[in-house]
This record gives C-alpha cells, sequence and structure tokens, in this order.
C-alpha cells in the first residue's frame, strides 16, 4: 500500500530510530537484529531490567510503540526461523504457526506441473537454508508427507526434494528472452510453449479460473464510469467508438462532451464525427465500459482488440495500437459485449425535435 518507496523511508526512520534507543539506554542489549519491525534480542541482564528496557524503546517515540515475546521451553519463534537455546548454543528450523494445515496447492489443481513441482522445490531449499544439520533431514520428511496427504506421490516428491542448482542459459542471462502469458489447459497450452521455447519464448502458465471467481465479492462494486480501462460511445448513425483512459472512464466522457461543444475536433475523435455529420447524435448516456484492464500495454492492446470486433467505428486510424494480423481470424470469431445499459432513447416526434445543428465541413 502507499508509495513504492515507503519502505525504504521507514527503514530510514527505524536504522535513526534504534540508534537513539540504543546509545541512550543504560543497559544494552548483547544481540539486536531487526528485520523491517521485526527484532531479536538477546538480553543478559535479567528479566526486571529486561522490562525497562522495553519501556525505554516506547518512549522515544510517540508513534512507535514495541511489544514483546519472551522464550518458553528455551525456544523462541522469529520470522519463519524456529530458535532453540542449546546450552550456550542457539539451534534453528523452520517455525510453523499452530493454526498451521499443511495446506498447499493440491495435486489435482488446474495448474501448470512446473508450478506444483516448483512449491516442493521452493520449500525444500526454505528448509536447507534455515534448519540446522540435525534438523534438514526431519524438516524434509515433514514436507514428504505433506505432500502425501496432498495427492502426489513419492516418485514426484523425491524429485522435486532434491537438491539443484538451476542453470541459466546464455538467453536468460542476456535478459533476452520473451515471454508469453497463457492460460493454462491442460495437454493444449503446454504444447504451445513447447513450440514457443523452440522460438526462446518462455511461457508463463496462469490458472483459468480461481475460487474467487466464483464466489461473489465482498465489496460493493464500483460506478463503471469510476474506473479506467476501455469503453464505447455508441452514436445515433449505428457506429462506435473505441476509446480508453487511464483515469476515470466519466472524467474521459466529460472532456468528449467539452471538445464537441468547443469544437476542439483536434482533441476528439469523436467531436470530429459529430461536427462532420451534423444530422448525428452522441448517445454519451449509454456509454458502456468494456474492460476495466488499468496496465498500460494491456490497455492498448485490448483497445486495439475492441476496435478490429467493431468494424463500424470512427476512430482515428493513426491513434489506435498495431496488432498483428496473424490475431485477426481468432478476433473476428469472438463475440462483441453485450450492450447492458439502458436502450438508446427513440427520437422525439417532428413536433418536439428541435432543428439539427448546421453542418460543417472540415
Amino acid at each position: 500500500m502507499g508509495s513504492p518507496i515507503s519502505p525504504i523511508i521507514a527503514n530510514f526512520f527505524m536504522e535513526r530510530f534504534e540508534e537513539k534507543a540504543l546509545e541512550s539506554s543504560v543497559l544494552k542489549p548483547a544481540v539486536w537484529f531487526r528485520y523491517v519491525d521485526d527484532t531479536f534480542v538477546v538480553w543478559k541482564h535479567g528479566r526486571d531490567s529486561l522490562d525497562d528496557f522495553l519501556h525505554h524503546l516506547n518512549t522515544q517515540s510517540p508513534s512507535i510503540k514495541f511489544t514483546m515475546e519472551t522464550e518458553e521451553n528455551n525456544q523462541l519463534a522469529f520470522l519463519d526461523v524456529l530458535v532453540k537455546r542449546n546450552g550456550d548454543h542457539l539451534d534453528h528450523t523452520v517455525y510453523r504457526k499452530p493454526t498451521h494445515t499443511d495446506r498447499y496447492l493440491h495435486k489435482l489443481s488446474n495448474h501448470h506441473p512446473s508450478q506444483k513441482h516448483g512449491i516442493i522445490g521452493t520449500l525444500a531449499n526454505r528448509a536447507r537454508r534455515i534448519c540446522a544439520k540435525d534438523h534438514i533431514q526431519e524438516e524434509l520428511s515433514h514436507l514428504n508427507k505433506a505432500f502425501l496427504a496432498n495427492g502426489y506421490n513419492e516418485k514426484e516428491i523425491k524429485a522435486a526434494l532434491a537438491p539443484r542448482q538451476r542453470r541459466l542459459d546464455v538467453n536468460e542471462q542476456n535478459n533476452t528472452v520473451n515471454k508469453a502469458f497463457l492460460p493454462y489447459v491442460s495437454q493444449v497450452t503446454d504444447r504451445i510453449g513447447k513450440v514457443l521455447r523452440k522460438h526462446n519464448i518462455k511461457t508463463i502458465y496462469k490458472p483459468t479460473r480461481k475460487i474467487k471467481d466464483c464466489l461473489r465479492p465482498a465489496k460493493d462494486k464500483r460506478v463503471p464510469l469510476s474506473s479506467a480501462g476501455i469503453y464505447r460511445i455508441p452514436c445515433s448513425c449505428g457506429s462506435v467508438y473505441i476509446g480508453t483512459t487511464k483515469r476515470s472512464v466519466g472524467t474521459r466522457l466529460t472532456e468528449h462532451k467539452r471538445s464537441c461543444r468547443l469544437w476542439q475536433t483536434d482533441k476528439s475523435a469523436v467531436a470530429e464525427h459529430a461536427l462532420r455529420y451534423g444530422d448525428h447524435k452522441i448517445h454519451f448516456e449509454v456509454t458502456q465500459v468494456i474492460a476495466t484492464t488499468s496496465g498500460y500495454h494491456p490497455r492498448l492492446v485490448r483497445e486495439a482488440v475492441e476496435i478490429h470486433k467493431h468494424p463500424n467505428n470512427f476512430n482515428r486510424k493513426e491513434e489506435t495500437h498495431y496488432l498483428n494480423r496473424i490475431w485477426h481470424p481468432a478476433i473476428s470469431r469472438t463475440k462483441v459485449a453485450v450492450q447492458r445499459s439502458r436502450p438508446v432513447p427513440e427520437e422525439p416526434p417532428p413536433e418536439q425535435a428541435t432543428p439539427p445543428p448546421p453542418t460543417h465541413k472540415f
């Protein structure tokens, strides 16, 4: 949340905070390790003085308040590491919360096999990095049991748990690998991925549908015109304008209306169409948001796709993103989004109709 540089600024603040707090403390910890806002401290001055040290920390800034957890049964959790005190030595292994259920991505889930094996391999690498030598085999046995319960067989678990060092090929080292994002359909898109790999294109597989897509959203729906995306404005002549904006669609509609009112044809293709043909009426009130894509490049591509699906558009060709002709047959077979807004109002009778504006030629 917030600005991307917020964590950096917060870290600067915490560095200054802990430097000031530790320098001004009478008794100092033997060890002070911090990760973001979690600290691991070794205190050798007794429990009473530890409470005084906590009070000292909480008086340094009115907006920073620390809480404290102490070891129980000679062990203490820090992040995902369980630190154990074994005499004068500190032992460590993987920490799991009491509510942990060992529920991971199931074998029957509609994900590419590489993603499933990647989860097992990632957890195995975490075990080797965190656990002491005496606890590595214990943790790997726990993972083997957990993934057996998630539908995997012994052979693929053993292969994924085996230590492996990934080697980058020449193209990856030079950052010249192109990427293609495809929905994962078993025996279909994985075969396409093999073909793309021969042409130096790495395929990223995405699930076709998630559980959240089947559930009703908890939040209230936003007003369609309040979001960014691709929109469609109809005209009384039957043609449409397909547009895209990174701001709200409502804001962009207001600009189109102002351009029509001020005859600013250079700023709006809608104004150019309305003023060129004086008897045409732009139905701004039934504008429809086709997609709420927020990314810059995905918006341009989706706009180009919708323009191709609406051959009766009056978009300016020079303002349209180039779409490779190889996609035209597939796009032509897709359906145009159904108009969900209220129907276009009928023209009033002749005696009530207002005279059309004069025709202007540009």
